[in-house]
């Protein structure tokens, strides 16, 4: 005779299987934890709760932010079966040891990912010029309220993060029982330093960190801060023209008719003089990634050569400040749209630019 045999597979286990396991993230920083898969649960939902608060929150969400340096463990719980768990690890460091190698043999040595920085007074990016020589605080640009304003905001900031402060970071500790370690500014009038290395910069001159094993005092690197006065150019304003897309009408051949556009600029410093000088006397570099579409004359005009889109930076010939935005090139016509930065026109003066042939595209 013939036998049948029929296999029952088994209940399917209930799981939370996450996305990735552990994290690493500075204080004040966050990280989220998401779910790759659920298996044998029929309802999705789920809690978030922390091993220690002190070190990191969760939300309902899942978001992690990290609050003083530790670990802990994040337990993510079926709300359907509380015995169905999934852990994850989050290591919270200050921003001067995330990326640390720590080893307490060899020997006794500190060594910091740089040593040496050069910047401009903090306060110099809160006190900036325009090109009629009027002053206005790094507030009133990154306030939201005109277009023109949030374009040069986002700059001052770049260059404020960039130039306006510096975090020392430690890349090795050698040969001391624990990481820890202090920071010493040798004149805080120039450059002062918290616990956990971040330096501003106060005045024009030179100050050195010296950082400093807590395990072993003997232990120390030197890191020099080089503060300069800032009679650079912080932000650009471009003349109406940001992200652009450029309608060119064709002729009657089929080519593209032939089309030049002055890329206007102002500058904006915490120095007068620079900021009311001309773009001529400060020195722009502006290039074009595809000469093809757009091709540079004299650092101040775009001329259109073809269809299609190029990538045009502009640059301060220091090279301190630039900047690059996209255009595009076509012979179809777009519909109007406000101006990414720039003057403000009014929606008539729009339509006939656009007539003629420039149209902003956001």
């Amino acid at each position: 005779g013939t036998l049948s045999l029929t296999v029952s597979k088994g209940k399917q286990k209930a799981k939370i299987t996450l996305k990735e396991k552990k994290a690493s993230i500075i204080v004040g920083n966050t990280t989220t934890i998401k779910v790759k898969s659920f298996k044998g649960i029929s309802n999705k939902n789920i809690a978030f709760s922390s091993s220690d608060k002190k070190v990191a929150t969760v939300s309902s969400k899942g978001k992690v932010t990290g609050k003083k340096a530790g670990t802990a463990t994040i337990t993510v719980t079926s709300l359907i079966n509380k015995k169905v768990k999934a852990v994850f690890k989050v290591t919270v460091k200050t921003a001067d040891m995330i990326d640390t190698d720590y080893s307490e043999k060899g020997k006794g040595k500190i060594v910091l990912e740089e040593d040496n920085v050069v910047l401009y007074p903090e306060k110099s990016f809160h006190k900036i010029y325009n090109h009629c020589g009027d002053a206005h605080s790094l507030e009133f640009y990154t306030e939201d309220h005109e277009s023109m304003d949030q374009f040069i905001g986002e700059q001052l900031l770049v260059q404020k993060e960039k130039y306006g402060q510096a975090q020392i970071k430690v890349k090795r500790i050698t040969g001391v029982k624990n990481s820890a370690v202090s920071y010493k500014s040798s004149n805080t009038s120039v450059a002062a330093v918290s616990s956990t290395g971040f330096v501003t910069p106060k005045k024009v001159g030179t100050a050195t960190i010296t950082v400093t094993s807590k395990a072993n005092k003997k232990v120390k690197a030197a890191y020099k801060v080089t503060v300069k006065k800032n009679d650079m150019v912080l932000a650009v304003g471009f003349d109406r023209y940001d992200n652009i897309k450029y309608y060119v009408k064709k002729n009657e051949d089929g080519t593209i008719e032939y089309r030049r556009m002055p890329v206007n600029r102002e500058m904006f410093s915490s120095d007068k003089k620079v900021a009311t000088s001309s773009s001529l006397d400060i020195g722009f570099i502006m290039t074009s990634s595809n000469e093809n579409v757009l091709k540079v004359e004299d650092d101040v005009y775009l001329d259109v050569k073809g269809k299609g889109s190029s990538v045009i930076t502009l640059k301060t010939v220091d090279g301190r400040w630039s900047y690059s935005w996209k255009v595009t090139v076509s012979d179809k016509p777009t519909s109007f749209s406000k101006y990414v930065t720039g003057c403000r026109t009014g929606k008539g003066m729009d339509e006939t630019d656009e007539k003629d042939g420039w149209v902003t595209k956001l």
